[in-house]
């Protein structure tokens, strides 16, 4: 497992999945999302991975993330979160996604999930 932080987020990269979460109130926009995205393709190259994003903390998304598109090796993502909110905020996000996109109260239910993948 490889760890990275920065002042907006810390990423956990395992072998079929990586695990970001975002810091609280942070305005998670495009630009942050490329220095994610930089790290996952240097990390996985083609090899394919599920996204599991741990939503412990209040922040936004910009749609602008989804319309970019995603990696063309990440096959899902995982939402964790037992906040209602948050869900809600991803109910929305899901539509903008063509993959798997599903909800979890639990980080570990996310990895067994994303296990399933592989």
């Amino acid at each position: 497992m490889k760890h990275f932080s920065n002042e907006f987020c810390e990423l956990e990269l395992f072998e079929h999945y990586a695990v970001v979460t975002i810091q609280e109130n942070v305005s998670f926009t495009l630009q942050k999302a490329n220095i994610i995205r930089d790290r996952l393709r240097k990390y996985y190259k083609s090899k394919h991975f599920i996204l599991i994003s741990n939503r412990k903390f209040n922040h936004t998304v910009s749609v602008d993330i989804y319309k970019q598109g995603a990696l063309p090796n990440m096959k899902g993502i995982a939402i964790v979160s037992t906040n209602c909110e948050e869900r809600d905020k991803a109910l929305k996000e899901q539509l903008l996604y063509g993959k798997s996109f599903t909800f979890f109260d639990s980080v570990e239910e996310a990895k067994s999930w994303a296990e399933t993948f592989f």
